[in-house]
């Protein structure tokens, strides 16, 4: 029988009557006991808020259609219409999931009163509470109302990306984003202790910017929750900066209809190819340096002209500026504001969104450059020191002997050496330069170290960012993927109508053989994936766990959806005569077919995650 791969309810009520007009009562029978156990496996989310929290906006990233903002000004300008009614939205990837948009409450609202609008909440399996600010006595009347009905209830603290802009302009160079996320998560976790709620279910999101801050592991918490889905997550996944547009949508389309086991080839093809990686720059240090003047000296620029960064004699960088090295393509120069002199001040620093430092000192090696030294050398980070203005030393060092240019030098430059070991950087490379004077002095030799080092920088700034590459290719992988598992589950569901239960076992070894080769797990794959990154195939044999992964039996296959058989039956098989001989055949459950399909996902894409993060492993 054919059937659908994506028959909805009324499909098959209209299959049942087709069965029934036949008086085939037993295919009828079947399938009404299918179209009750999806029914049955329907999950209703409850997602609330108060008006303006962006409660429709998160719905949208969750059924993967973020809303593209093309002016940002006239988005925040805009009066959202508050839903009155709930709205009932399916799940693309889980049709058994439905995202309910619920009416919002006023801060000024009596609780009786809204949760009558609401109607009755017995039937969400759980709640999403949003909210776009601190919690005020409206949402903590509300969490504790949900919480007595018994319900899980997820806190999706969201418009986060406008918190850091703000706070970015409001404490300049002191803006930390780790450490502002940090502070909002600890004010929602106190206010949320000191009445008695849980604070382990918080989660800090952009319904904008699905892909940063914490909705994946908000989105893996909901699905693990309501579905069962449970994924491993490492946490917040980082830019990929490192990695070209170029690049990252071949990736993309390998992750819509090839084989993950195509990605180490790309990889492989942009390590091999640096120009194509980007590389970030930061030069770092006290304000007055002489930053900005440098970055216009090693782009052969002069103060004033088009496109250099503004220069003074005292700090005029305010905001982080990125301007491009026309002699390395892809090498991007940031200006950061100057930096205080205390460990205090350095902490503030954002130092994981740059790959390189240029740490700059106008005078002799201060406690400051010494924090700076030892914050980038923890971050796992390089850096070539660089003492401006040393013309200024040279020509105007006071004294009535006089000291020979090259041996004051070879002396500041022996002194930065012997503090830059001492703070933890095991060869460092110093440059004295004059940002005026640009063709004395090591400018010259600064250029050419950026650009003859840029090759290996880029590489290893690639490097950094594959955990994160491959995280986000695995999840996008199954994602599309998980979206044909229901229609899977319900065809087989369809086939046993008429069909026998030893085909339904070699069809769903087939499937799940498919999705090995979809996630890079089969023989021939991990065959190619050894070849391309030059692992050994018995290593990354190992890194896959799941039995599916196996060679499989129908038998084992069949225990996991087939349902119990009832005693009755094996009963009647031994009634003389008319029961005598009959075959007893297992019948086949939806629910188990549907949930073992899903649990295969779960643990191929951990295997696949596991296989090519042991593919790019260090040798």
């Amino acid at each position: 029988m054919a059937g659908s791969p994506y028959l909805d309810e009324s499909q098959l009520k209209n299959l049942k009557a087709q069965y029934e007009a036949q008086n085939a009562s037993g295919p009828a029978s079947k399938i009404q006991e299918l179209v009750d156990c999806v029914n049955t496996l329907k999950v209703q989310v409850g997602i609330l808020g108060e008006r303006g929290a962006g409660v429709s906006t998160l719905i949208q990233a969750l059924l993967d259609k973020p809303r593209r903002v093309e002016d940002p000004w006239a988005y925040l300008r805009e009066i959202p219409q508050p839903t009155k009614q709930p709205v009932a939205h399916a799940h693309p990837t889980y049709p058994n999931l439905i995202l309910y948009d619920l009416p919002g409450f006023k801060a000024s609202e009596q609780l009786a009163g809204y949760l009558k609008r609401l109607g009755d909440l017995s039937k969400y399996s759980c709640f999403v509470v949003v909210l776009s600010s601190g919690l005020g006595d409206a949402h903590l009347q509300v969490l504790k109302a949900i919480k007595q009905k018994g319900k899980a209830i997820f806190l999706a603290r969201t418009k986060i990306d406008l918190d850091l802009h703000t706070a970015e302009r409001r404490l300049r160079t002191r803006c930390n984003p780790t450490e502002q996320l940090g502070l909002i998560r600890k004010e929602l976790a106190d206010t949320l202790a000191k009445n008695g709620l849980d604070a382990k279910k918080v989660f800090l999101v952009s319904g904008l910017e699905a892909e940063r801050y914490e909705f994946d592991r908000f989105e893996d918490s909901l699905e693990g929750e309501v579905l069962n889905l449970m994924r491993n997550h490492d946490g917040i996944l980082e830019d990929l900066t490192p990695v070209s547009r170029k690049k990252i949508e071949e990736l993309y389309k390998i992750c819509q209809s090839g084989s993950l086991s195509e990605v180490p080839a790309v990889i492989c093809s942009a390590l091999e190819e640096p120009t194509q990686i980007r590389l970030d720059v930061a030069v770092v240090g006290e304000a007055g340096s002489g930053k900005s003047s440098l970055v216009n000296a090693l782009r052969g620029l002069g103060s004033g002209e088009p496109g250099a960064a503004s220069t003074g004699v005292t700090g005029t960088t305010r905001k982080a500026t990125a301007y491009p090295l026309s002699t390395v393509p892809n090498l991007y120069l940031w200006d950061l504001p100057g930096v205080g002199v205390t460990e205090v001040d350095v902490s503030h620093l954002d130092l994981s969104r740059y790959d390189f430092f240029l740490l700059v000192a106008s005078e002799r090696y201060k406690h400051a450059h010494s924090c700076l030294a030892r914050a980038i050398t923890s971050a796992g980070k390089e850096a070539f020191f660089v003492r401006s203005k040393i013309d200024v030393d040279v020509e105007a060092r006071p004294g009535s002997q006089p000291v020979p240019k090259e041996e004051l030098q070879e002396q500041v430059r022996k002194s930065c050496v012997e503090a830059l070991k001492r703070d933890g950087i095991a060869s460092p490379r110093v440059f004295l330069v004059s940002s005026l004077i640009s063709e004395a002095y090591d400018l010259p030799l600064l250029q050419e170290a950026l650009r003859s080092s840029a090759p290996d920088l880029k590489k290893k700034a690639l490097k950094r960012a594959i955990p994160t590459v491959l995280s986000r290719l695995v999840r996008r992988k199954a994602k599309v993927l998980m979206k044909d598992v229901w229609a899977k589950a319900l065809q087989i569901c369809l086939y046993c109508v008429e069909r026998p239960s030893p085909d339904v076992a070699e069809n769903l070894i087939t499937i799940i053989s498919g999705l090995c080769m979809d996630f890079g797990l089969d023989d021939g794959s991990l065959e190619r994936t050894a070849h391309v990154t030059g692992q050994a195939v018995p290593l990354l044999q190992a890194a896959v766990r799941s039995l599916f992964a196996k060679p499989l039996s129908p038998t084992y296959v069949l225990s996991f959806v087939t349902k119990p058989i009832p005693l009755t039956r094996w009963v009647w098989n031994y009634v003389p005569y008319l029961g005598q001989g009959a075959k007893v055949e297992p019948e086949i459950s939806f629910e188990s077919t549907y949930g073992m399909l899903k649990q295969v996902m779960v643990e191929l894409s951990e295997d696949a995650e596991r296989v090519l993060k042991m593919a790019f492993a260090e040798q």
